[in-house]
């Protein structure tokens, strides 16, 4: 690896933490995955009151001992994935090429700095050179395998909420392009990635003007 992605990732990593420190907490953060990292117990035996998040045995495996060192205090957390996720970077140039290195960050800092529940999902697709077994492991630990089978109705829930699906498509996105590189059509890889850029750019604008309207009729709707 040479000293010009070393230098990348290491301000990469930089900018991201300053993001981290300096903006606020995602909500969903304070009001979801940190009260479901911190009752492991009633997510495994099922409580109907509590507020699960829909992820699987493996995701908590994974952000349990993050949170636990950083008692419970989301920033931490974050910062956290930040700097593992800059040792995943790396990774991911060493055993992938540029055009994977180059979706990574995209998708990654995204992920991190919006939806950071989804980072360790991540890892586990960028591990695909190791074993494809790691291609399996991503959606296992995404969706609530080995939770009740009470908890797969919020994954329902999660898919509509807000701009979720946004979140998952990214997800899926990155676990095609990795799956293409090391198993389909490598050849072909960097007309594959310049079309889902393309598709994508068309739904983050449509995304960004859907969620513009919906304030402009938030705040019409008291003066009505």
């Amino acid at each position: 690896m040479s000293w010009e992605i070393i230098g990348v990732i290491i301000a990469l990593t930089g900018l991201r933490l300053a993001w981290i420190v300096k903006r606020p907490v995602h909500k969903d953060i304070s009001f979801y995955i940190l009260p479901g990292l911190s009752n492991l117990r009633k997510v495994i035996r099922y409580d109907p009151e509590f507020s699960y998040v829909p992820y699987g045995l493996i995701w908590y495996a994974i952000n349990v001992p993050m949170v636990r060192l950083g008692r419970y205090s989301g920033r931490f957390w974050m910062a956290t994935l930040a700097l593992i996720d800059s040792l995943f970077l790396g990774y991911s140039f060493r055993y992938s090429d540029l055009t994977v290195f180059f979706v990574y960050v995209v998708i990654g800092t995204f992920q991190l700095l919006r939806a950071p529940w989804n980072t360790s999902i991540n890892w586990l697709i960028i591990l695909a050179p190791i074993s494809w077994i790691f291609l399996l492991l991503a959606p296992i630990a995404k969706f609530p395998v080995g939770l009740p089978i009470q908890v797969w109705r919020y994954t329902g829930r999660a898919v509509g909420h807000q701009h979720n699906y946004i979140y998952f498509g990214l997800l899926g996105t990155l676990w095609l392009i990795v799956c293409n590189h090391l198993y389909l059509l490598p050849e072909i890889e960097s007309s594959i990635v310049i079309g889902l850029g393309v598709v994508w750019c068309f739904i983050l604008v449509y995304a960004y003007f859907e969620r513009k309207a919906g304030r402009r009729e938030s705040m019409a709707k008291p003066s009505a």
